[in-house]
């Protein structure tokens, strides 16, 4: 639930801070509009990143409720047997010590706990009969928890799944003025030699990344055909066995702090605030999805202030 308030909250702030690009002059230099691509950019990239996080969110809570849905059945089942038991027990104290009908349903009232001290105090009911009611109650309780629960997490998978529509045209708009403005500046090209992956789970990342070079940006996408930047880390390390959140922060987390002196092949390198990330892949480059626009390439690792490095394990 802390999940979906900071998402809901992260997306009020940038949408309150997101403005549509504006030239200073009719005719805006290649740098000037680079300058406004760069800004939006990293603005969107942070959005996007949310998005993932929040549609992580969302699968954790589908699981979850289809977890819970699966189980009540059989909770419902043992439930209705401990009301029974607890039902039979007064009954028997009714015919027993011939107390009248308002003392079976004083005896019933409140939760299978309460009805056992009950019985217990008036000495009805044996030890074995107290434990069986006992455990009986306890499965009313966690029956009853579980459909609190359930309603909860329905409630908050609804206003996840309506506030990421939301979020979804929002992004779609701003994207669009990004790659208007793409469309009017050269994205750079690497002609340089790629070396060699290395051996082990790390050459089967770096390999997959090789091979995804040239296929376009997509945000919120993880393959086969387009990739976000988070996306393709995951997807490349899932090649080498290695599960990863869709989501730079969330890949940080999962991720062993290195070096710049150790970084090696395979290693990820963070940047703006947490919210791109990067697959290395030595002589001090990385290969990453960068915006929209613009497809999976290699860059210098310095192509973007650092915020850290990371090895999957």
């Amino acid at each position: 639930m802390k999940k979906r308030l900071a998402f809901v909250a992260m997306t009020a702030a940038i949408t309150m801070g997101l403005v549509a690009p504006q030239t200073a002059y009719a005719d805006p230099s290649p740098e000037e509009v680079q300058a406004q691509i760069d800004e939006l950019a990293g603005d969107l990239e942070a959005a996007i990143e949310d998005y993932n996080g929040a549609r992580e969110t969302l699968e954790e809570t589908t699981e979850r409720i289809e977890d819970i849905e699966e189980a009540l059945p059989e909770l419902e089942e043992e439930a209705t047997k401990s009301r029974e038991l607890a039902t039979d027990l007064a009954v028997a104290t009714y015919t027993t010590n011939k107390a009248s009908i308002s003392t079976v349903s004083t005896l019933l009232d409140g939760s299978p706990t309460r009805a056992m001290e009950r019985m217990s105090v008036l000495g009805a009911i044996n030890a074995w009969q107290a434990s069986d009611l006992a455990d009986y109650g306890n499965r009313v309780i966690a029956y009853e928890e579980e459909l609190l629960l359930l309603e909860d997490l329905k409630d908050d998978h609804k206003k996840i799944a309506d506030d990421m529509k939301k979020e979804k045209q929002r992004l779609d708009d701003e994207m669009a003025d990004l790659e208007e403005l793409k469309a009017r500046v050269e994205p750079p090209s690497y002609d340089g030699t790629l070396p060699p992956p290395p051996s082990g789970s790390a050459g089967a990342a770096v390999q997959f990344a090789y091979n995804q070079l040239g296929l376009p940006y997509q945000w919120g996408a993880a393959g086969p055909g387009a990739y976000d930047c988070s996306g393709l880390t995951m997807a490349a390390w899932n090649q080498a066995g290695v599960s990863l959140a869709h989501q730079a922060s969330a890949q940080w987390n999962q991720t062993a702090r290195v070096s710049r002196g150790d970084l090696a092949p395979g290693d990820l390198v963070f940047y703006n605030g947490l919210n791109h990330v990067g697959i290395y892949i030595g002589d001090g480059q990385i290969i990453h999805a960068p915006t929209s626009g613009q497809n999976v390439s290699v860059a210098g690792i310095d192509a973007m202030p650092i915020d850290g490095y990371g090895r999957p394990n």
